[in-house]
């Protein structure tokens, strides 16, 4: 029985010694951890790239409809293209985009005088109260407002230590810019 127990003493301390395989435990137990590190930061990395083109996409879209005196809805409906060539090489399927003309009373009170919308609807009626940053409701002045919107599928890997998640950012940008020519922005049939 003795000599059993040695032959057993003898081997524990031979693996314990034994110090060939460490370096493959180590990258076993830190691998996973740095490719999920690796993942989320490119995914960050993404959402942000996303959320920077679509504040220029809204940005070059009231921009292009500020440049002149009056528009339509061909016109104002040609800004989707816009939107989306703006977002290359980003996907563009689910994007919105509002454009609203804002005129601002006397008072620093701000109404729509016309919307629209890419489904060709009216997203705010004629006349209706529009929020507006406190430093644009400069009294008897017109703004151009113009909203993109767009859902971003973010990957998520081992949320609940499972499987792979995608979970949806919805960004907005929404952008107000003044008329460059005349005094307002008019649409002829919006």
């Amino acid at each position: 029985m003795t000599s059993i127990l040695a032959d057993l003493n003898r081997t524990v301390r031979r693996l314990r010694g034994d110090r060939s395989g460490v370096g493959a435990v180590e990258f076993a137990l830190i691998a996973p951890v740095l490719i999920v590190l690796y993942m989320g930061s490119l995914e960050i990395s993404v959402a942000m790239s996303v959320n920077k083109k679509l504040a220029r996409a809204a940005s070059t879209v009231a921009d292009l409809v500020t440049q002149d005196d009056s528009v339509d809805k061909a016109f104002l409906a040609s800004m989707v293209n816009v939107a989306q060539s703006v977002m290359t090489p980003y996907r563009t399927d689910g994007m919105r985009v509002k454009i609203t003309g804002i005129a601002i009373d006397a008072t620093g009170v701000g109404k729509a005088t016309w919307s629209w919308q890419q489904d060709n609807t009216r997203p705010y009626t004629v006349g209706s109260t529009q929020t507006l940053p406190k430093d644009l409701a400069i009294p008897n002045t017109f703004l151009v407002r113009s909203e993109v919107e767009f859902d971003h599928k973010l990957l998520l890997i081992m949320p609940d230590i499972q499987d792979i998640d995608i979970r949806t950012l919805n960004m907005k940008k929404t952008y107000h810019l003044r008329q460059r020519i005349g005094d307002s922005v008019s649409c002829s049939n919006c």
